[in-house]
């Protein structure tokens, strides 16, 4: 099977977003965030836990450490308290905490928007 190129993965990616969007009109994402920064940490919290336990922690979060880089500098054991009744939280804390430093330090304070570098953070 030939490879298929970046323009027609483009096109078969649209196609398939139009598609989902007409049987799913009223999606949307259960976790409450405000930006990309959000939405990435809330997401790592919400590994074997349920999204109703991370919105009862992410305002607390993001009320102390605002930016990525406030994140990044955070004191682990001050995020495990905040985060601990996700569970999990000592290696969270060092997923969230490794995410808000990648951020801050290789893509200055912006998430990235490409898989590829989403999944080197």
């Amino acid at each position: 099977m030939a490879r298929e190129s970046k323009g027609a993965r483009t096109k078969r990616a649209a196609e398939v977003f139009e598609l989902l969007a007409e049987e799913y009109p009223d999606a949307h994402c259960a976790l409450v965030h405000t930006d990309a920064h959000q939405l990435g940490v809330a997401t790592i919290l919400s590994a074997q836990t349920t999204d109703v336990r991370v919105n009862m922690v992410t305002p607390t979060l993001f009320e102390r450490y605002p930016t990525p880089a406030h994140l990044a500098e955070a004191r682990p054991e001050d995020v495990e308290e905040i985060i601990r009744s996700t569970g999990f939280y000592r290696n969270k804390t060092k997923n969230i905490i490794g995410f808000a430093q990648g951020v801050t330090e290789l893509h200055g304070g912006e998430v990235p928007r490409t898989m590829k570098e989403l999944t080197e953070l």
